[in-house]
């Protein structure tokens, strides 16, 4: 199985795609389009996501992707 990139994703997102990206489960996903902090809108009673909003979510909190956490950079030293 080899690993996604973000490019490989269309620009509209499902609720599953956008779990993918993020590492999150379904719920927390909703969570975060119940907040709004998604953009999501319904489109023939399905929510999509736009995949910018997801890109410019991670670039401004980077603490957000597990793999960039300081706290175990001294593990990999």
């Amino acid at each position: 199985m080899s690993l996604k990139t973000i490019n490989d994703y269309p620009d509209l997102l499902t609720v599953a795609e956008a779990m993918e990206i993020l590492r999150l489960g379904r719920r927390s996903v909703y969570q975060l389009i119940q907040e709004d902090s998604l953009g999501a809108r319904k489109l023939a009673g399905k929510y999509r996501i736009p995949k910018q909003i997801l890109v410019d979510m991670i670039a401004i909190s980077p603490e957000m992707c597990y793999n960039r956490d300081e706290r175990n950079s001294d593990a990999l030293q």
